[in-house]
Order: C-alpha cells, then sequence, then structure tokens
C-alpha cells in the first residue's frame, strides 16, 4: 500500500514540474515575443519622427504615439532640438521613445541631424555637363560623373579671395570643377596639357586620381519621389500643357514660408519651367523626373530652393537660383549664377532634409 501511495506521489509531483516548466517556457516565450514586438515598435517610432522632420524641418519639437492593436504593441515618441555639438554644422534633434507590448517596456534615446539629401548640396551632375554660356557658382563646387566641357565660362567669384567650397570644405577647400571623365576647357583636357591646368589648379578628375562618389550624384530614389508625390504641393493651374509657370504657384502657408516647400512633376518627355514665383511663394524644391527646360531667353528666372531634374537640364534663359542644382545632365546656353549661402545647413528644406540617426542609447 505504502509502496503504490508513493507511486502515486512520484507522479503528481512529476505532473506538477511538468506544467510548471511548461509554464515557464510559454512565460518565457511569452515575454519574449512581447519584447521583440516593443523593439519593433521603435522603428515605427522613429518613422514618424524622420517623416515630420523631413517635411516640416523648421518644426524641431514635436511629439506622436501609435501602436498594433492587433498585436497588442504601442509607441509613444518626443522630439526637441538637441544641444549644439562643437564643429557640428548639421541641426541635430534629441528623441525619447518608449514602447510597449504586453509587460515588456522598453526606453531610447535617440538624436538624429538634419543633414540635406546629396541632390541638394550645391551643383551635381550625374553625367555630362556642357557649359557654352556664363555659369557662375558661388560658395559650392561643380561635382560631375561625366565630362565637363566649357571649363574657361566656368566661375567661382570670390573677389580678392580663393573662392571657398561651403558644400564639400571638408575635402574641398577651395571651390573647383571635380569630375569624371574629364574636364575641358576650349576643347582641350586640362590635365593634357599643363598650361591649361595651371588655369584651373584646384579642379581635379580620374587623371588626378580623385573620383567623385556615386553617392553625391545619384538622382531621387523611386521610394523617394513615391513619398514625395503625397507630400508635395501640387502645382494646379500654374502647370499647363508642359509649362511650369512658376509666377503662378499659389501662395504658401506659415510653415510654407519657414521651411520652404517641395514640388514633384510628373515622368514626361520634357517639362518648361518659366517665370519667377512671387516672395510669398516660399522657398521652393522643384522637382522633375524627366527632361526639362530652364528659363526663356530675355527674362530672368529667379529661384530660392533648389531645382532637381533627373534627365538633361537645358538653360535657355537667364536663371539666378539661390540654393542647389542637381541634374542628369546639363546644358547651360545662357548665363546661370548660383548662390549657396556659408549657413544653408542651418535651414533645412522640405523635401531635400536627410535626418540620419547619429546616436541611440537609454
Amino acid at each position: 500500500m505504502l509502496a503504490a501511495l508513493l507511486v502515486i506521489v512520484l507522479a503528481a509531483t512529476f505532473a506538477l514540474v511538468v506544467v510548471g516548466a511548461v509554464h515557464a517556457v510559454q512565460s518565457v516565450e511569452g515575454a519574449d515575443a512581447a519584447a521583440r514586438r516593443a523593439t519593433a515598435a521603435e522603428g515605427q517610432a522613429l518613422a514618424a519622427v524622420t517623416h515630420s522632420l523631413r517635411w516640416r524641418p523648421s518644426v524641431l519639437s514635436g511629439a506622436a504615439e501609435g501602436g498594433d492593436p492587433a498585436g497588442g504593441g504601442s509607441w509613444r515618441v518626443a522630439w526637441a532640438p538637441a544641444p549644439v555639438v562643437v564643429g557640428d554644422l548639421w541641426p541635430r534633434v534629441a528623441a525619447h521613445v518608449v514602447t510597449a507590448a504586453g509587460r515588456a517596456r522598453h526606453h531610447d534615446d535617440l538624436v538624429l541631424e538634419l543633414r540635406n539629401e546629396p541632390w541638394a548640396m550645391g551643383v551635381t551632375c550625374a553625367g555630362d555637363v556642357d557649359v557654352a554660356a556664363p555659369l557662375n557658382v558661388s560658395g559650392s563646387g561643380v561635382y560631375l560623373g561625366g565630362c565637363l566641357r566649357g571649363r574657361e565660362n566656368v566661375a567661382f567669384p570670390a573677389g580678392l579671395a580663393t573662392a571657398a567650397d561651403a558644400v564639400r570644405g571638408e575635402l574641398f577647400p577651395a571651390a573647383a570643377v571635380h569630375g569624371g571623365a574629364g574636364i575641358f576647357a576650349r576643347g582641350i583636357e586640362i590635365h593634357d596639357d599643363s598650361s591649361v591646368l595651371g588655369e584651373f589648379p584646384n579642379d581635379s578628375d580620374r587623371h588626378g586620381g580623385v573620383p567623385v562618389p556615386e553617392t553625391w550624384l545619384a538622382d531621387p530614389s523611386v521610394e523617394f519621389l513615391l513619398a514625395a508625390a503625397a507630400e508635395s504641393v501640387p502645382p494646379g493651374p500654374a502647370l499647363s500643357e508642359g509649362v511650369l509657370r512658376l509666377d503662378r504657384l499659389s501662395s504658401a502657408g506659415s510653415a510654407g514660408l519657414i521651411s520652404g516647400r517641395c514640388l514633384v512633376l510628373s515622368p514626361t518627355d520634357e517639362v518648361a519651367i518659366v517665370g519667377s514665383p512671387s516672395a510669398d511663394a516660399g522657398r521652393l524644391l522643384v522637382i522633375a523626373p524627366g527632361d526639362a527646360v530652364l528659363g526663356v531667353p530675355g527674362e530672368t528666372l529667379r529661384l530660392s530652393g533648389g531645382i532637381v531634374v533627373g534627365g538633361c537640364l537645358e538653360v535657355r534663359g537667364p536663371v539666378v537660383i539661390d540654393g542647389s542644382v542637381h541634374a542628369g545632365s546639363l546644358r547651360v546656353n545662357a548665363p546661370v549664377d548660383v548662390f549657396v549661402d556659408p549657413t544653408w545647413r542651418e535651414t533645412p528644406l522640405a523635401g531635400a532634409t536627410l535626418p540620419t540617426l547619429v546616436a541611440h542609447g537609454g
């Protein structure tokens, strides 16, 4: 009898141990799954911050929250300007993220820099540049992936001093042309003739062993264009029959006057961009995925912000741009003046802002 009772007790004890072990495993697995959901929610919080900063870069403080009711997870994030770091020229934003799923809680502190997209930094061109009229660039070099022809028509005004490159100054202190395949002045590749090279001592291309990184010259990505189509300003009646009249764009609201506005055109064979926007239109980032013609003879086009053309950009009338220029290829057939302010990093432009994670922990 005692033996039978002992067997029953041992069996019951074993069953309890097994049930307890299974319950513990399930609890651990549940806790791990909750922790994974809480960590995954941080990506959603970060996406909310970066989206706000890209399209409203002048608003450096804010908060957002969200979650997945089905999964039981939630997130909250708040952000504000971060302390200035000596030597860092980009604006910084500090964000505090709290995520939760089940009993799991996760806190993190993030720091983002409001950098610019490479295609909105100075003067860049993925392919060739042909300059048949004066191209004056202040505050930036000219960076390209192909050949530049007409170097004698490119100038970097600086008075009595050497013109400074305020865009890539850490690598190229003096503003100059930096090409991929070659730089030609009066039909001669400058590195093939020492006398011609002496006119442009700060220029570089493949002959000097200093290639231009492809990341500096890339067009806006397809993903960006899709996102921008939903966030950009519709041209409305300013765009008609392939002609965009900047002087017919609507006035910007208070946020647009501070951060600027992004205008993305639909891909077409070619669009003509003419006229000058009014002062109340704010700064404009005009993006044309295809080819574009800029300006008309006898009428100066003035634009504050930037122009981005994925195909060929041909300048047919005098143009003055306070900001950046990017093109797949560039043909300058009328005078162009580009001004890049030395403090351009302090005033990010809506759409061109690239929030970049530089630190996290907490």
